[in-house]
C-alpha cells in the first residue's frame, strides 16, 4: 500500500508544477503593465514645473516676467518686483481689454501669447502712454519715482500681522505704525500718530495720487485722524486693518470707508 502513494505524489506535484507555468507569464505581463502606467503617470507629473496661471498674490521670477513684458508696452510704471499685487492685476486687466482678451486680471496662455507678441498695436500704445506719464507725476494712475518705491514696499507687507503698538514686520504693524515703517524704509520720516500726520506733515492735497496717504475719522473713539493707508489707485488702499486682516488690501468705496474718510495727503 505504500507503494501506491508515490505515483500519487508525483502526479500532485506535476499538476501543480503545470499549473504555476501555466499561469506566471500572464501574472507577471499584468505587473509589468501595471508598472509601465505608474511609471508613465510618475514622468507625466515630472513634467509639469510650472504653474499655467498667474494670478493674485503670486510671486515669484514669472511674474517678474508678465511686469516686465508689461513695462515694455507702457502697461506698468513701477518696480518689477516679482509681487503679483493689485497694481499688476490693474495693469493686465489694462492689456486685455486692449488687446480683445478676457479680463479677468488672470495671467493665462493667451494672455502671455498677446504680451510676448511685438505687433504694431503694442509698440504704439508704449510710445503713447509712457510720454505722458513722465509729464504728468501727479495722475492716479501713475506716480513718481517715490511713489511707486512707496507702494512697492507697501505691497512686500500683505499679510503681515496687526498687533497694537507694532511698528515693524517682527512685530507686526498697527495701523499708523504701518505708515511710519513703509516711509521710513522710503527716507521719509513721519509723526507716530494719524492725528499728527494729518495736522504736521506734508501738503494736502484735493485728490490722492497713487502714494499718497488717505485718512479717515471716527474709527475709533477719539476726535480727529484715527486711520490711514497708502492709497494704490482705483479707490484701494494698502493698510493694517486690525487682528483679523493684518496688512491687506482695502475697497475705499463702501460705506464703511466713504462714510468715514477725511481727506488726503502726501508726503513727498
Amino acid at each position: 500500500m505504500t507503494k501506491l502513494n508515490h505515483p500519487i505524489k508525483t502526479s500532485v506535484v506535476s499538476t501543480a508544477l503545470f499549473a504555476s507555468l501555466a499561469f506566471t507569464p500572464a501574472f507577471g505581463e499584468d505587473v509589468s503593465a501595471k508598472a509601465n502606467v505608474n511609471s508613465s503617470d510618475t514622468d507625466s507629473s515630472i513634467e509639469v514645473s510650472e504653474p499655467s496661471l498667474l494670478t493674485q498674490g503670486d510671486r515669484g521670477e514669472a511674474v517678474e516676467s508678465v511686469q516686465s513684458e508689461l513695462a515694455s508696452q507702457g502697461y506698468y510704471t513701477y518696480n518689477l518686483d516679482g509681487i503679483y499685487g493689485p497694481i499688476t492685476k490693474d495693469a493686465v486687466e489694462d492689456f486685455q481689454a486692449d488687446n480683445g482678451l478676457k479680463v479677468d486680471g488672470i495671467v493665462g496662455p493667451e494672455t502671455k501669447g498677446a504680451l510676448s507678441s511685438s505687433g504694431n498695436q503694442t509698440e504704439a500704445k508704449s510710445e503713447t502712454e509712457t510720454q505722458p506719464e513722465t509729464m504728468n507725476l501727479n495722475s492716479t494712475s501713475s506716480g513718481s519715482p517715490s511713489d511707486s518705491d512707496v507702494v512697492s514696499t507697501a505691497e512686500n507687507l500683505i499679510g503681515e500681522s496687526y498687533t497694537f503698538g507694532g511698528e515693524t514686520p517682527s512685530e507686526g504693524f498697527d495701523s499708523s505704525g504701518f505708515i511710519n515703517y513703509v516711509f521710513e524704509q522710503n527716507g521719509i520720516d513721519l509723526s507716530r500718530e494719524h492725528a499728527d500726520m494729518w495736522t504736521s506733515d506734508g501738503q494736502h492735497v484735493d485728490s490722492p495720487s497713487v502714494g499718497d496717504v488717505v485718512f479717515f475719522e471716527a474709527t475709533y473713539d477719539k476726535e480727529g485722524a484715527s486711520h490711514s493707508g497708502i492709497y494704490i489707485g482705483n479707490d484701494q488702499m494698502i493698510h493694517a486693518g486690525n487682528e483679523g486682516t493684518g496688512v491687506e488690501v482695502a475697497d475705499m468705496s463702501i460705506d464703511y470707508w466713504q462714510d468715514r474718510y477725511l481727506g488726503a495727503k502726501s508726503f513727498d
